[in-house]
Parts: C-alpha cells; sequence; structure tokens
C-alpha cells in the first residue's frame, strides 16, 4: 500500500475546515484577575462572559494574589496558564465545573417539560376531561 501525497486542495480544504471550526468554538479571549473581588474573569470568544472566585479552582487556591494578575491565556484559547506555578487549566473544564449535575439535570427537565407536541396537547386535554391530574394523597402513619 502506497501513501499518497497530500494535495494543494486537500490541505486547503482542511485549513478552511480548521477555520469554521474555530470561529464556531467557545473560546477564552481574555482573561483578568480582578485583586480586590478576588475573581477570576473569562472572556470567551463568543462574547459570553464567566467570573468565578479563585478559591473555586482548586489549583489556584494556593496562588498568591500578586502572582494571578500574570494569569494568561494559551495560544489558541482552549486553556488558562499560569506558567510561574506550571499551571494549565481547560477553558471547557472550568466552565463544565461551574454547572452542578442536579442543576443541569433541572434544566434539562424543564426544556422537555416545556417541549410541546400533538400527542403531548391531546393527552392533556383528555387528562382535563377526566377532572385534571390526581391530587396526591399523603401515606398514612
Amino acid at each position: 500500500m502506497s501513501i499518497q501525497p497530500t494535495t494543494e486542495a486537500e490541505l486547503d480544504r482542511a485549513i478552511k475546515a480548521g477555520r469554521r471550526r474555530r470561529g464556531a468554538e467557545r473560546r477564552a479571549a481574555r482573561v483578568h484577575y480582578d485583586v480586590k473581588k478576588d475573581l477570576i474573569q473569562i472572556d470567551l470568544t463568543d462574547g459570553v462572559a464567566v467570573s468565578l472566585p479563585r478559591k473555586m479552582v482548586e489549583e489556584f487556591r494556593s496562588v498568591p494574589p500578586e502572582d494571578m494578575k500574570k494569569l494568561r491565556i494559551s495560544p489558541v484559547g482552549y486553556g488558562i496558564k499560569l506558567d510561574a506555578h506550571d499551571i494549565n487549566i481547560s477553558v471547557h473544564g472550568l466552565i463544565a465545573a461551574l454547572v452542578r449535575p442536579a442543576d443541569m439535570a433541572a434544566s434539562l427537565g424543564r426544556l422537555g417539560g416545556a417541549a410541546k407536541s400533538d400527542k403531548k396537547i391531546e393527552s392533556a386535554r383528555a387528562n382535563g376531561a377526566k377532572g385534571g391530574r390526581p391530587k396526591k394523597v399523603s401515606a398514612a402513619a
């Protein structure tokens, strides 16, 4: 089996696809440490801004506030770096850590409950015609 060299057209397509992906991905555009509030502030490429207390990030808890001023973004924007302390943290990981699983489950449940379909509407009408949802009965002790 011989391996064919990559053509210019293939290379151009790959570069364009990479640029499209980078344009659509959420990455860090800027990071700043607010000494007075002890907050890490991250501005993302899609215009969203996230602020989180330094103490929420285990890797930063023992870092002196003066050193926190040296935070910087990795070259592509996927991470936050603090070279003096050899700390590299994923931006996606930080954002995910802000959302607790119970909060996510509740949000997804609300979205599902808000969904409307012909079958759901028909079912709700049928239940309403029967007098609606049955009353909850408390268990007798």
